[in-house]
């Protein structure tokens, strides 16, 4: 009877367990939703500043609507393409399958105009992130929205949420502005007023560490590249968040700037990070600026006080502009200004060994051979490594805890710029204000990213039975020609990293330039070492600062074909990215037979041409990342016999921003007539002082050998010179003025030692 009796109830517990099981299924299937979202892109006309132009939108918003999920639901989302250009949408941060990734010619095919594409994926995760397209420069036209995903368990707290989507906004079309840049010239700097010039270190009393710096060859220090019109708020320089008094408020923040790093600030008290690119880290509470670099996102908590709107102001790095989120209502209260940089007050790297070293990574002390033995794979600063100086290191910005937001009073940490009668021609130089901080890229009114505090909930290392793969990846750049890479490379065929499923792989990131780089790997999460252990932070963008050593590891577990780059998105455009490939995994037939196009080298054409009394000069450049062919010429007619001209057509192979090798034919004559031609091979190197040289070997022995510089006198005004010697002709000289009038042209006096002077204007095309 007992048996039996035994036997009954285990049977009865089976039966309750199937019972259980088949419950928990049937209300997880309830739970399990498709969560389907229809969006159009399409243009739209804007009008964010005092222009209206063409973006792109999506269902005619920009910014996109947010799309909401909850961890567990499966996306379905229909995608049309209304423009007359290819498109993409790439789910920024979103573990996703390979091929719903979004990116054009790695994972899919671009969606063709007037197509439809349904992206079909599951939601395994929960926080903030967000969507953009991955198509040619789109992103910076408006094509970006944002993502919020709810955790799995229903959060029953009372906080109140809302998403702030940060942005930048410029008028002029990118393609543009990619050109401007290639093109190289001071006009961005002129047009947001952060250009640098010999009075502006006059008047900063930074003439001395002006001249290192040209000694070491180093362009002027640039935290931002592009002059924008307008920085926004969801879409917007100023808008409201009508929350109640006394509430406490989660801000979901997504930087979708294209290339602003911003400076947050609450005038309503601290905030309190709680989550960094949608990861819940355990609260800390901020007593400074939060800075937010491109492509990343956080969640924060604030408080509303009573009585009053208090202002969650976004400034952009460079100091070019804030755009404006005023939470509560009432009577308003600002935010703190933030500091102006002190970009007259770089890092002191002068070192006559640097100074004279042959490559550019030399002058940065941070050459390939010591990056190979491992010298600089420890993170954080690259500078008291190298004997360089700093007014406060980026370890000191993250590491100092205050009671308050930074004091504008403090004024150990502020350079006092008084007011100068030559103000006037300062108008657009970063030494037009009267209080900088002091420090440069590291002041600590001015912090780098709270990454040092940043410590995950849960543990995040890996066993240690798995294989680890390092690599090892140099930031490096030349701003003149504007080319940004990684190991001195561009983008292109053989240089995709190639890993193993299932391995640790750990990069090491080293920056040589003196920029801020976020770098964001498609399809997986990394932890940022810093510091914390086991708990290291998991992120999908890392900002890597100047000068300074990152490290990130992730165990290869998501099998594809991922994008890698940097998220500044004229740097991309530029060749800083790499394709990342799991060994024995291919993607589709029809992206591996357009698999080239990712690769593409985007050629440039652009000029200029002095048109003068006395005489004519000008150069036609057509050039893509290693190649650049060069139509120059001169002609005058001023104090001589007819027309004297001579012209060359040359090619030049770039090997870096110091040297380049070149070859081609020069030809000369007067008037009508050609009285002579060779072909001619030679060099161009950048010398200390910034002096551009180039000789070059005729193939009737002739040789020459050419000097030169321009110098920014003021914002507008330069100064220019060459000195040459010909072997046939001995010397002869320039000396000119030029003001730049806008970005096509400038007006232009030249002294010729052949030709007397002249002036007229100097057209850029």
């Amino acid at each position: 009877m007992r048996k039996q009796k035994k036997d009954v109830f285990a049977t009865a517990g089976v039966v309750a367990s199937l019972f259980l099981f088949a419950s928990t299924a049937f209300f997880a299937t309830l739970q399990a939703r498709e969560v389907e979202y229809r969006l159009n892109v399409a243009e739209k006309q804007v009008h964010f500043s005092d222009k209206v132009v063409m973006g792109i939108g999506i269902n005619g918003s920009i910014p996109a609507p947010v799309l909401r999920f909850r961890e567990g639901d499966t996306a379905v989302i229909h995608v049309k393409n209304s423009l007359d250009q290819p498109t993409s949408l790439h789910w920024h941060g979103l573990l996703v399958p390979p091929l719903q990734d979004g990116v054009p010619y790695i994972s899919f095919l671009p969606i063709q105009p007037h197509a439809t594409k349904t992206y079909r994926f599951p939601i395994r995760q929960a926080g903030t992130y967000w969507y953009h397209s991955h198509t040619g420069l789109q992103e910076q036209q408006g094509l970006y929205g944002a993502i919020v995903i709810s955790p799995r368990k229903h959060d029953v707290s009372s906080v109140s949420e809302h998403v702030v989507m940060l942005s930048d906004w410029a008028d002029r079309a990118p393609s543009a502005t990619m050109r401007l840049l290639r093109r190289g010239s001071e006009y961005m700097g002129v047009r947001k007023k952060t250009a640098q010039s010999l009075l502006g270190a006059w008047k900063t009393e930074r003439i001395a560490q002006f001249w290192k710096r040209e000694a070491m060859r180093m362009p002027p220090m640039d935290l931002a590249d592009v002059a924008y019109d307008a920085f926004l708020i969801n879409g917007q320089p100023s808008s409201v968040f009508n929350a109640r008094a006394g509430d406490t408020v989660k801000l979901r923040i997504v930087n979708g700037g294209t290339s602003t790093n911003f400076h947050l600030q609450y005038a309503g008290g601290p905030m309190t990070i709680v989550s960094a690119d949608g990861q819940d880290v355990r609260p800390y509470r901020l007593n400074e600026p939060l800075f937010i670099a491109v492509a990343e996102t956080y969640d924060v908590i604030v408080k509303v006080p009573e009585n009053g709107s208090y202002e969650f102001a976004s400034t952009a790095q460079d100091g070019s502009g804030r755009a404006s989120l005023w939470i509560g209502s009432g009577e308003k209260h600002a935010a703190a200004p933030m500091p102006q940089p002190f970009v007259y007050d770089p890092m002191k790297m002068f070192g006559w060994k640097k100074m004279l070293a042959l490559t550019p990574a030399g002058t940065m002390g941070i050459t390939d051979s010591s990056v190979s033995m491992g010298m600089h794979d420890q993170p954080g600063s690259n500078m008291k490594m190298q004997g360089m100086k700093v007014s406060a290191s980026p370890a000191m910005a993250n590491a100092m805890p205050k009671a308050g937001m930074p004091k504008m009073g403090n004024m150990s940490q502020i350079h006092n710029n008084p007011k100068r009668w030559y103000d006037f021609l300062l108008r657009e130089d970063a030494a037009r204000f009267s209080k900088l901080a002091k420090g440069g890229v590291a002041s600590t009114l001015r912090p780098f990213p709270p990454y040092k505090h940043l410590k995950s909930i849960h543990k995040t290392s890996f066993e240690n039975s798995s294989p680890v793969r390092e690599v090892r990846l140099t930031l490096d750049g030349d701003m003149n020609r504007y080319i940004w890479m990684f190991n001195n490379q561009i983008l292109k065929p053989g240089n995709d990293i190639k890993i193993n499923e299932g391995e640790v792989v750990r990069f090491i990131f080293i920056n040589r330039t003196m920029m801020h780089h976020p770098l964001h790997l498609h399809g997986h999460f990394f932890r940022v070492i810093n510091g914390q252990g086991d708990y290291s932070p998991l992120k999908h963008t890392v900002n890597v600062a100047p000068m300074e050593t990152t490290a990130i590891e992730f165990k290869a577990n998501e099998k594809g074909d991922w994008f890698f780059h940097c998220h500044l998105l004229y740097h991309v455009k530029a060749g800083m990215a790499r394709v990342v490939r799991y060994n024995n995994f291919t993607a589709s037939a029809d992206v591996e037979a357009n698999r080239g196009a990712i690769y593409h080298n985007s050629w440039y054409l652009f000029g200029f041409a002095d048109v003068l009394s006395n005489m004519s000069q000008g150069a036609v450049r057509y050039e893509n990342a290693a190649h650049i062919f060069t139509l120059e010429w001169e002609a005058g007619w001023q104090g001589v016999q007819g027309t004297e001209w001579e012209t060359q057509f040359t090619y030049d192979r770039y090997f870096n921003r110091f040297t380049s090798v070149f070859a081609g034919v020069y030809m000369e004559g007067l008037n009508a007539s050609r009285e002579a031609d060779r072909l001619i091979a030679g060099i161009r190197y950048l010398l200390p002082l910034n002096l551009s040289t180039s000789a070059w070997v005729g193939s009737d022995g002739e040789a020459r050998i050419t000097l030169g510089r321009e110098l920014m006198l003021t914002p507008r005004l330069s100064v220019f010179g060459d000195l040459e010697y010909d072997t046939l002709d001995y010397w002869s000289t320039q000396a000119g003025l030029s003001y730049m009038l806008n970005q096509y042209a400038s007006a232009t006096a030249l002294w010729d030692s052949n030709y007397g002077v002249g002036a007229g204007v100097t057209i850029s095309f």
